[in-house]
């Protein structure tokens, strides 16, 4: 990466490619057409020419709607004077401002709303150093809150680890994932024939290729991470470039408003899921980016996604998971004080391709999502399944969970509790769908196991009985990347009823 493009992903806030902040000498009066060499002069020619109190009013608004009022503010101002309203009879409200419309610029490029950093008011409130605020707020906490960490690192490393190469060629080389988007994008090209599309997330910027490829007529392609300076490169060399704009920067950000425009956008496209399909969190941010950009009747690609659950009985894959097979005996000694650092354990969610032998029952769809629909606060829940043990199976040593992912045409309801991936297309399924599960095409989501503890896999339930329970999954305190998943179960067991409870932590 070239110096000039360091500073420009680094810059404050986050930068848009192709609508770079604009270098200027000069600002536009708020109420005439005069330009002046500096804020602070314009804002002086304001008050003198114009008889209004435009410091003032800055500081009143940025007291009650902070800097975002503040953003609105100019626009209203600037728009007002521009309907031939005069200053004096220009009413300044929090009513007023809290219009959203206020938030796309009255003056494209203005380079004023990048220059209101020192008239930003200052905090009226004594600021408070945040051990003792936590130390305060212990003494009212219940004993199984956790504390909370306050820093933004995880943020910062989340999008640090998408930034290289090795990761994209992963999600790449996954032919069931790029393949299920490329497939639905170009055999149903009529729905992106003309339209405007955002991906969010953009990485390496193959799905916004797909799109461009389908026919759209204008692709915003997002991503908070350098990787987008790369795609930017990649949709240049490939011609697209002046279909496809890459904003570096979050989706929620104000350049990227301003660029894209609330309400503006056909479809929506992004590769949002994580293991054990809500790990990272990256379905926040789609679903903000629909709510502020995506029309009513607008598209979510994909569409639906469905998360399944079923019982693992098999203790030598176990035993070889944990590393209980090999620290056991090395060379004749006995290590079983490493077996805690294997990935499969008794604290955190492993990630496997587990052989589908192990699995010792059909599997339960228990949490369905429609992503036109479900809101953030149903991303946290307890939802409850139903297996049926197989008759072979000895004991139940673990769960696996995966997901199925539905790309349908129409931005409708559609029940799929029963629907299975695998067997989507073979019945006659619309769209396409595509399976994370151990009985198909491994990917690079694996599955997620859950390790029973050792006294809940002494707990034999009996071959060929049903087992019911609820799976609960819940994002961490100040950490919303993270997930912590519970599983509690029940069933009848060869001398009378058995239960069990195991919580673990993907991080």
């Amino acid at each position: 990466m070239s110096d000039t493009d360091s500073e420009i992903a680094s810059s404050a806030g986050s930068i848009m490619e192709d609508v770079s902040e604009p270098d200027v000498t000069s600002f536009k009066c708020l109420f005439c057409d005069e330009e002046i060499s500096s804020v602070d002069k314009m804002f002086s020619h304001c008050d003198s020419t114009h008889k209004f109190p435009i410091r003032e009013t800055i500081k009143d608004v940025g007291s009650k709607l902070e800097e975002i009022g503040i953003i609105k503010l100019i626009n209203y101002l600037r728009l007002e004077s521009k309907n031939g309203v005069e200053p004096s009879a220009i009413k300044v409200t929090p009513e007023v401002l809290a219009d959203d419309k206020y938030l796309a610029p009255a003056l494209p490029d203005d380079p004023l709303l990048f220059e209101l950093g020192d008239f930003m008011p200052e905090p009226e409130e004594k600021p408070v150093d945040y051990a003792d605020y936590e130390a305060a707020l212990a003494k009212n906490m219940p004993e199984e809150v956790e504390m909370i960490d306050a820093s933004n690192d995880r943020d910062e490393r989340y999008f640090e680890s998408y930034k290289g190469n090795s990761i994209h060629r992963e999600m790449i080389e996954d032919r069931v994932r790029t393949e299920g988007y490329r497939d639905f994008m170009l055999n149903h090209s009529e729905l992106f024939k003309g339209k405007t599309v955002l991906d969010v997330g953009c990485g390496t910027g193959i799905l916004s290729l797909f799109c461009a490829q389908a026919g759209a007529k204008k692709v915003f392609a997002v991503d908070n991470s350098d990787i987008a300076l790369r795609a930017r490169e990649n949709i240049k060399r490939n011609g697209y470039d002046g279909t496809i704009q890459v904003i570096q920067g979050r989706v929620e950000d104000f350049h990227t408003q301003r660029t894209i425009g609330n309400g503006k956008v056909d479809i929506i496209v992004s590769e949002w899921m994580g293991y054990g399909l809500l790990f990272e969190g990256m379905l926040d941010s789609v679903l903000r980016a629909r709510d502020l950009y995506l029309k009513p009747d607008g598209l979510m690609v994909p569409s639906h996604c469905t998360l399944r659950i079923a019982p693992i009985s098999d203790r030598e894959w176990v035993s070889e998971s944990t590393g209980e097979k090999f620290w056991k005996d090395v060379y004749g000694f006995d290590f079983s004080a490493m077996i805690p650092g294997s990935n499969l354990n008794l604290h955190e969610i492993g990630v496997f391709d587990v052989p589908p032998k192990a699995i010792c029952g059909p599997a339960s769809t228990f949490y369905e999502i429609d992503i036109a629909r479900v809101q953030v606060k149903d991303l946290d829940f307890t939802a409850p399944f139903e297996v049926i043990l197989a008759k072979h199976t000895k004991a139940l040593d673990a769960f696996a969970i995966w997901f199925d992912t539905f790309f349908l045409p129409h931005n409708e309801p559609k029940d799929l509790k029963s629907a299975d991936a695998l067997d989507w297309k073979e019945e006659g399924g619309e769209g396409v769908a595509f399976s994370t599960g151990p009985f198909g095409t491994p990917t690079h989501w694996h599955q997620a196991v859950m390790l029973l503890s050792d006294e809940d896999r002494k707990a034999h339930p009996k071959a060929g009985s049903t087992l019911r329970g609820t799976v609960t999954y819940k994002k961490r305190r100040r950490d919303v990347r993270g997930i912590d998943v519970q599983i509690r179960w029940e069933g009848e067991g060869a001398d009378g009823p058995v239960a069990g409870t195991v919580s673990r932590r993907m991080e």
